[in-house]
């Protein structure tokens, strides 16, 4: 059949145009099944119908927050915290790091009426160390109980349930809660889509059974364990590593469990949101080279696949024509390919609570690789963005 030179057969089809459709399903297959697979991770997680304890088995909890110059973060997020319906004692231990006096007046004014709310101080004085880690630090001594969970005055706890979702690890015997968090505000959906895919790799990991970081904004873990591994000594000349150089030290697949429920997700407020997303992609950039691979490399091979699709596909079409059956083939399958891969990632992204769009998410994974390869030229040389021996 055909139409003026355009024409429809599977005949004499060039050897190159059957190579293309073998490579672009190929690659089909493993963004279908080993890459949308690792996603859908994730949002089954999240599905599950995950039932809790009974009150009775809820441990005694110390919850921390760093504060550093937010005082208003902190009027915020405490009255949030001290208001949790949780079936056991807990107290609230604020770190003041180096904050204005205004820090210490949003403690004591709420501290006259809830007594389990407590202050500590970093030492101004403190330098060539973590100041963040050295407040955790000062705040897990500082804890009575022996669970501890630890966010900071940047974050909105969204639930009154909150803290019982955290704890509820502990109450089924982990020693560690990876909980997740989401900056709120940003306006492009290239930030959105970085921010979603970095929560993804790790949690993705974690739940295929190789755990090795959480998110400082919204993790637990049992004090023991601090003391274990001897707190940040391993990490001591390193301004950062808090919530993943530490975590793989103390970190198993048998002691550790991923909190995904609704009124779990913690919500980090900033005035300048992609700025700040920039800062904590340029944090983990550079401790990542300390960490397991796996999980980041199985999501760039990933994104390799999906240009390796998008080549085949351009050229099987073009070496086709002017025999449009090929390519009306090539872009049906793109059309499934687009629209599956676009589903896992919506499907994810609501079960971390970050807004994405479906048709955009293919599109955002294909350049995502340039925001990734400028993180880690960035972030690759020794300065005091890393290193604690080097700040002023």
């Amino acid at each position: 059949m055909s139409i003026g030179y355009i024409y429809f057969s599977f005949s004499n089809l060039l050897t190159i145009v059957w190579i293309c459709a073998g490579v672009a399903v190929a690659a089909m297959a493993w963004l279908l099944t080993v890459y949308a697979g690792r996603l859908n991770l994730i949002s089954r997680h999240r599905a599950q119908s995950q039932a809790r304890p009974e009150d009775s088995a809820y441990p005694p909890v110390s919850v921390i927050v760093h504060s550093r110059d937010n005082s208003r973060g902190l009027a915020r997020i405490l009255p949030q915290i001290l208001g949790q319906e949780y079936p056991a004692a807990f107290e609230v231990i604020v770190i003041n790091d180096g904050s204005t006096s205004d820090t210490t007046d949003v403690v004591n004014l709420l501290a006259n009426t809830h007594k389990n709310l407590h202050i500590t101080f970093v030492p101004d004085k403190a330098r060539n160390l973590s100041r963040k880690k050295l407040g955790i630090s000062l705040g897990v001594k500082a804890a009575s109980h022996p669970y501890v969970v630890l966010t900071t005055a940047e974050c909105t706890i969204p639930s009154a349930t909150w803290l019982k979702a955290m704890a509820t690890p502990f109450a089924q015997g982990f020693g560690v809660s990876l909980g997740t968090a989401h900056i709120t505000g940003l306006k492009h959906a290239a930030d959105r889509f970085d921010m979603a895919q970095t929560e993804a790799i790790w949690l993705s990991a974690a739940l295929s059974g190789h755990p090795y970081r959480g998110t400082g904004y919204n993790i637990g873990y049992k004090r023991e364990l601090f003391f274990e591994a001897k707190g940040f000594s391993k990490s001591l000349t390193m301004r950062h590593g808090d919530d993943d150089l530490f975590i793989r030290q103390i970190v198993t697949p048998d002691n550790c469990a991923v909190v995904l429920t609704g009124d779990s997700i913690v919500e980090v407020n900033y005035s300048n949101p992609s700025r700040e997303l920039n800062e904590m992609r340029l944090r983990h950039s550079f401790t990542a080279r300390f960490l397991p691979h796996g999980s980041s490399r199985l999501f760039g091979f990933s994104s390799l696949m999906l240009w390796l699709w998008l080549a085949a596909t351009v050229t099987g079409i073009v070496f086709s024509l002017p025999n449009a059956l090929p390519g009306y083939i090539f872009l049906l399958l793109a059309v499934a390919l687009w629209w599956l891969l676009g589903l896992s990632w919506r499907k994810t992204a609501d079960a971390m609570g970050i807004r994405l769009n479906a048709f955009t998410a293919p599109w955002l994974m294909l350049w995502h690789w340039i925001r990734t390869l400028r993180y880690t030229l960035t972030c690759g040389r020794a300065s005091r963005r890393n290193y604690t021996w080097l700040q002023r």
